[in-house]
Formats: structure tokens, C-alpha cells, sequence
């Protein structure tokens, strides 16, 4: 694997797509299922309800570019509960986007 690959990753709880993340290519979605994820949602259900807890590659082979920009698209289309950047219920604008 090529240190300089990304991937996009999709986080459902009982079926239900709850976060998009992006990051390196096979690491950065296993903070998911750690407990020690930046984001205290996931990390309450990790401790709570981890059986029921599915996370998915959507995308891979992409370049830090490519995943900001096809994660900013997966969350407008589907709108994850958990995600705070670039919601409907959040309009605030990553460093990335104009």
C-alpha cells in the first residue's frame, strides 16, 4: 500500500449511516471502533453498543484531495447524524471548500 493513498468510510449504526470520515488507506477508519475517536458520539457507541457498529470503505485509491472533496459529497447526499462539518444542520466551511 501506498502511504499516499486515501480512502472514504462510512459508519453505520443498526443499518444506519450515522458518519463519513476519510483518511490514509486501511488506518484512518479503525479509530471508529477504538474508542478513542475525535468524535465522542462514536466513541459513546464503541463503549455502549459496539456489535451493532459496521464500518464500510466507500472509495479508496484516491489522493488526501480527492477523499477531502468525496467526503464533503457522501455527507451533503446523505446528510450522517454524527458528521458536524459540511451538514445541512451545519454550514460551517472546511479550510478545503470556498
Amino acid at each position: 500500500m501506498d502511504n499516499n493513498t486515501y480512502e472514504i468510510y462510512e459508519v453505520q449504526y443498526k443499518g444506519i449511516p450515522i458518519y463519513i470520515g476519510s483518511g490514509k488507506q486501511d488506518q484512518r477508519h479503525k479509530h471508529v471502533k477504538s474508542g478513542k475517536s475525535h468524535n465522542p458520539k462514536l466513541n459513546e457507541l464503541f463503549f455502549t453498543d459496539p456489535d451493532n457498529i459496521l464500518v464500510q470503505v466507500l472509495r479508496e485509491g484516491l489522493t488526501k484531495e480527492e477523499s477531502l472533496e468525496y467526503e464533503k459529497e457522501y455527507i451533503q447526499a446523505i446528510n450522517p447524524e454524527y458528521n458536524i462539518v459540511h451538514t445541512r444542520k451545519n454550514k460551517k466551511v472546511g479550510k478545503y471548500w470556498k
